[in-house]
């Protein structure tokens, strides 16, 4: 004996008018929304929108002289470490410059240890160091976000190659 067939996924006309080809388009298109948003929480929780293994990033110069700490994607009016290492000649000064359009996105909150000068330039800022006995010059800074869209730093220090960054300001 043959079962009979389900009309469940066809159109009725009574006791509600239905159109079940559409019903069906409108399922898809639900599915695929929980899909995408399952993929902006998963995102979310790697750190795409703030801290986490998307946005911590470790670099180092070609050279391994200048390192840097730093989250590459900020939200406005957050705050976000970033830890500056460079190389030297043992117990001398150090010469550091951020230059690029980040200062124009981010303002340094706090900034450790005091440089021994610090100065504009152009875009950019320049901070004069003491290299410790090993002969790392160390600087930690604190930047509040406070622009939207992407900003470059570029690292540099004297006989070093430089080192660029790429940070995002979420709105």
């Amino acid at each position: 004996m043959e079962k009979p067939k389900s009309h469940d996924f066809h159109s009725r006309q009574y006791p509600v008018r239905e159109d079940m080809e559409f019903q069906l388009k409108v399922w898809r298109f639900e599915r695929w929304g929980w899909y995408v948003m399952l993929l902006v929480v998963m995102l979310a929780l790697l750190g795409l929108f703030s801290s986490g293994p998307l946005s911590s990033r470790q670099v180092q110069s070609a050279d391994g002289r200048i390192g840097v700490q730093y989250e590459r994607f900020h939200r406005n009016g957050a705050i976000n470490p970033m830890i500056i290492q460079v190389k030297a000649l043992p117990n001398t000064p150090v010469q550091l410059e951020l230059l690029g359009n980040a200062l124009q996105g981010f303002s340094i909150e706090t900034l450790q240890p005091q440089p021994l000068r610090s100065t504009s330039a152009g875009q950019g800022i320049k901070f004069l160091l003491q290299a410790d006995a090993e002969g790392y010059a160390r600087i930690y800074l604190t930047l509040r976000g406070e622009g939207l869209g992407f900003y470059h730093t570029r690292v540099v220090t004297a006989g070093a190659e430089p080192l660029d960054l790429d940070q995002f300001i979420y709105p």
